[in-house]
């Protein structure tokens, strides 16, 4: 395959790219908050992907795991071989809604206005940008002529944006069997280092999050009347609480870092070459100052350090009351060595313990997955450096990202294949937030790195 062609191909197309896109991008598929399934834009953004994999002669179907469910859109490419290597591409075509609120966003958020090179509309960026730079560097090397070097299956989900209900259950019950054995799994639904900085992201923490509910009186009852004789769930729930987190920035429950796997040297030193302006992401968040293990750098603190977070906390309402309920909300993000179950074990028994023993409380709406790291020294790092290498003209990095992604858990331990996490958008996109935005100019250096890359891994073998 000479990809030289395609790199041509979609060098002279990209203005016709750029304006799919915006068709793609101008559907509502919101599925989650008061603008769900808003005329139907979910349904309709499904069609659109159909169409489009129709036309590359992919063999497409939406998959209905239930009659509750967004589709998935699940393409493989023509003609697949025993002799390539299968590519799997996960993305997803619904988004978030816009009432946070709409008087926010400066533009129609589904007009798909350009504004100084970027393009603003919700779901620019999370995620039909970056998904759509896969599908479109295979429409280029199609049209030149050029016979994939890898077998691609896109598996394009309705439901990230709540929940994944559908696709964890695809996976689940063994719906990817079928296309086994997996090179790889690309995904997209990470960010760059920073403008002009591209990067392959190793890893993704894990998560474990829940919610306490802590119960006083039967009902809201007055505290003139019987404050000093009964226990306030607020202050019980405020006083088990207290101190999770120490004075050193270390969190403080019994057994939290057990298996905390430390990073090696040459990791570390990835991350200090890194340029990192601690007086920017102050200025950037609104704060006067940074938190947390201060022995560690910067990076490694929002990459590689676990975290716990008070997420909610609420009881009771501004009336002179005793509430009878209080309630919390509490996330952990988790590095590579720790198990989700022990954590959340660790966690919910530490706040039971600092609650007197006749107090009554719940931990409910659980969710746990672990964190996601990807070998330095993998097999695919290499050629998944030089796609990126190529199709932006710039030196990549390597970088792990805070958040967590539980489906690349739940896809990795399926399919037994690792998976490589080519952020095209920036963290500045504004994910979920008004004025969502993707640079064009990335858009068009993402499709040609996801032709560099299949070239690149159809020519990668596996140890």
């Amino acid at each position: 395959m000479a990809l030289g062609n395609a790199l041509a191909q979609i060098d002279a197309q990209v203005q016709r790219y750029i304006d799919q896109l915006k068709d793609f991008v101008r559907i509502p598929s919101v599925s989650t908050g008061t603008d769900a399934q808003a005329d139907g834009g979910v349904a309709q953004a499904a069609e659109f992907l159909v169409d489009q994999f129709v036309q590359m002669g992919f063999r497409t179907e939406k998959v209905q795991v239930s009659n509750d469910t967004n589709p998935l859109i699940l393409a493989q490419s023509p003609e697949p071989s025993p002799n390539r290597p299968t590519v799997l591409v996960y993305g997803h075509y619904d988004v978030q809604g816009v009432d946070n609120p709409r008087s926010a966003w400066e533009v129609d958020p589904f007009a798909a206005e350009e504004r100084d090179g970027f393009l603003v509309a919700r779901g620019a960026s999370d995620n039909k940008g970056p998904s759509f730079a896969h599908l479109k560097a295979v429409e280029a090397m199609l049209a030149v002529g050029d016979s994939l070097p890898v077998d691609l299956v896109f598996l394009i989900e309705g439901e990230e944006e709540c929940g994944s209900r559908a696709l964890s259950q695809f996976v689940a019950e063994g719906g990817l069997d079928q296309f086994a054995p997996l090179l790889c799994t690309v995904i997209s639904d990470t960010s760059m280092y920073g403008p002009d900085k591209p990067s392959l992201t190793l890893g993704l923490r894990g998560i474990v999050y829940t919610e306490v509910e802590v119960f006083g009186p039967a009902q809201d009852i007055h505290s003139g009347l019987f404050g000093n004789i009964v226990r306030n769930p607020n202050q019980l729930l405020v006083d088990a609480l207290a101190r999770l987190i120490d004075t050193e920035g270390r969190i403080s429950v019994p057994d939290f870092y057990a298996g905390v796997q430390p990073l090696s040297a040459r990791e570390k030193d990835l991350y200090a070459a890194l340029d990192v302006d601690e007086e920017a992401y102050c200025r950037e968040l609104g704060v006067a100052s940074l938190v947390g293990e201060l022995e560690y750098p910067l990076l490694e603190r929002r990459w590689t350090r676990p975290t716990l977070d008070i997420n909610f906390l609420g009881g009771g309402s501004p009336r002179t009351i005793i509430p009878a309920t209080a309630k919390a909300a509490i996330s952990c993000r988790l590095v590579p060595g720790q198990d989700p179950e022990h954590v959340l074990a660790a966690l919910e028994g530490h706040i039971r313990s600092r609650l007197p023993e006749d107090t009554r409380s719940e931990f409910k709406n659980q969710h746990l997955s672990p964190a996601y790291y990807l070998d330095l020294d993998h097999p695919l790092v290499e050629p998944a450096l030089k796609a990126i290498h190529t199709g932006f003209g710039l030196e990549p990095v390597l970088t792990r990202e805070g958040g967590s992604i539980p489906i690349v858990v739940d896809i990795a331990a399926r399919t037994g294949a690792p998976v490589l996490l080519v952020g095209l958008g920036q963290i500045t996109d504004n994910w979920h937030g008004p004025n969502e935005c993707f640079s064009l100019r990335d858009f068009h250096r993402g499709i040609r790195t996801s032709a560099a890359l299949w070239h690149h891994l159809g020519q990668a073998v596996p140890t």
